[in-house]
């Protein structure tokens, strides 16, 4: 009789074990078409790699950082692919996540121009019109940091052009002398030849930088370690397919599925790529960011949250 119930005991934990493993998670991101946010998450699934972990994820993204914050909030999602800027500020404003992992940690940004324009060196900056999606966001602040690190902090003017779409029509139109954007947003006119990369936002950062990341709420996290160990494995081990030799051919084909690239497009945006294949994040990236953030009136310094409230590193260690 011992062995009986000892036995039943065995198979009932492993049912558990197994049920939890296959539970449907929701896995968010915070948007919908940039590929740093869908790449991992389509490989770990289209590859095997959360079956292989022992994961069922059901993909949630949303169409913007302030949505998914929202949604993390509501406890709507528990974990997902984020931007740190966004994470700290919602840490520093009581929502109850912690960075897990980076999934990549440089910032794409670039200052993007006329190719006919007046301006055709960084220098010549002098007096443009920079446009913005919105004044106080990421767009802004980049555009302030260049200005700056330029000595031009009073000669460029900022016009708030109230989204991105906006900022291309009035680029295209002269309308402004450039704008803040990413190669995965401006790629495609690039190779028409109707705009122009005139500097890299990355080369006036601070070394280290954190960009994106896996989040998740404190709650999911102190419940469930071994399924947010499992998701983060599988995040990260797809990341390193992306980036292989072997994944190349399968990340071209799915970018030019979901973002529209034309062949010569995804082949450029996947040189630009550079996700995290450890999933390690530099403590001095956070405050390097954190810093940033206050400067450019981002945040508040009050704001912002203790380093060991914003990152748990231990599943990637």
């Amino acid at each position: 009789m011992k062995t009986f119930f000892s036995l039943m005991a065995a198979v009932l934990a492993l049912s558990a074990t197994s049920v939890l493993a296959q539970e449907k998670l929701k896995y968010g991101s915070a948007v919908k078409f940039s590929p740093q946010y869908y790449l991992p998450v389509a490989a770990a699934e289209e590859r095997g790699i959360f079956k292989k972990n022992g994961v069922s994820v059901e993909w949630f993204p949303s169409n913007s950082g302030t949505d998914l914050q929202r949604a993390f909030a509501a406890n709507a999602i528990t974990i997902a692919s984020s931007s740190a800027g966004a994470d700290i500020l919602s840490i520093g404003r009581g929502v109850p996540i912690v960075i897990l992992a980076s999934l990549q940690a440089t910032d794409d940004f670039s200052v993007w121009v006329n190719p006919k324009g007046r301006i055709q060196k960084p220098q010549e900056l002098k007096g443009a019109k920079l446009g913005v999606s919105r004044f106080g966001g990421l767009e802004h602040a980049y555009g302030q940091l260049v200005a700056r690190q330029l000595g031009l902090a009073k000669d460029v003017q900022f016009i708030s052009t109230g989204g991105i779409k906006e900022s291309l029509a009035v680029l295209v139109t002269g309308s402004i002398d450039g704008v803040v954007l990413t190669p995965g947003q401006m790629i495609e006119l690039k190779l028409q030849g109707r705009v122009k990369e005139l500097l890299d936002v990355i080369n006036y950062l601070p070394k280290p930088w954190a960009s994106y990341t896996v989040v998740a709420r404190k709650d999911f996290v102190q419940k469930e370690p071994d399924m947010v160990r499992r998701i983060v494995r599988s995040i990260i081990e797809a990341n390193r397919y992306i980036m292989s030799k072997e994944g190349q051919a399968w990340t071209i084909a799915k970018m030019r599925q979901i973002s529209n690239y034309s062949p010569e497009g995804a082949k450029l945006i996947y040189a630009t790529l550079a996700l995290s294949q450890d999933g390690k994040m530099e403590r001095q990236a956070v405050t390097n960011l954190s810093n940033f953030m206050v400067e450019y009136g981002l945040m508040k310094a009050g704001e912002v949250p203790p380093l060991d409230s914003i990152i748990n590193d231990t599943f990637v260690r």
